[in-house]
């Protein structure tokens, strides 16, 4: 192997290696692709039309945590919810938000499993609901139901894949 081809070979190592350290270090490097799986930042937004904003953000090692902002509507209880990012990958995680007002409309909000494409809500006496999402996350307004013993029965989250 003469000057000129060592020299290439040399510089063709040398790039493999650099974009060997970037996609690591795009990527957390402990777990691959993670960090580009569940969207970070503002996820939902009034000001775009949605019932709440949602706002998502990584906390401890492998976990993160939505924080719930409403306008118009008051929603009661904790407007935080962590999970670990392993779970949802395999389960999915979601999060109901009550309204003050029984006529008014509940919120689900939360993370596909991975694979998942689409996601329906159904029961807590609220009318079933396909969800919108973007990307791994959903939302879906939950409209109250006529008072009916069916619709009484525990809230069902079904995943599309």
């Amino acid at each position: 192997m003469g000057p000129r081809a060592w020299v290439l070979s040399l510089a063709a190592a040398a790039a493999i290696a650099l974009a060997v350290v970037l996609v690591v270090s795009l990527t957390g490097g402990d777990e691959p692709g993670r960090a580009t799986e569940v969207a970070i930042g503002h996820i939902y937004s009034t000001d775009a039309g949605d019932p709440i904003d949602v706002f998502f953000e990584p906390a401890e090692q492998g976990s993160g945590c939505m924080t719930f902002l409403s306008a118009g509507i008051f929603y009661g209880g904790s407007n935080v919810s962590c999970f670990d990012l392993a779970s949802v990958d395999e389960g999915g995680t979601y999060r109901l938000v009550l309204p003050r007002y029984a006529e008014d409309p509940a919120v689900l909000v939360g993370v596909m499993p991975a694979g998942a494409t689409g996601a329906t809500a159904s029961g807590i006496g609220r009318k079933p609901a396909r969800a919108e999402t973007r990307g791994r996350w959903f939302l879906v307004s939950l409209e109250s139901a006529d008072p009916s013993v069916l619709d009484l029965e525990t809230l069902d989250v079904d995943f599309d894949y």
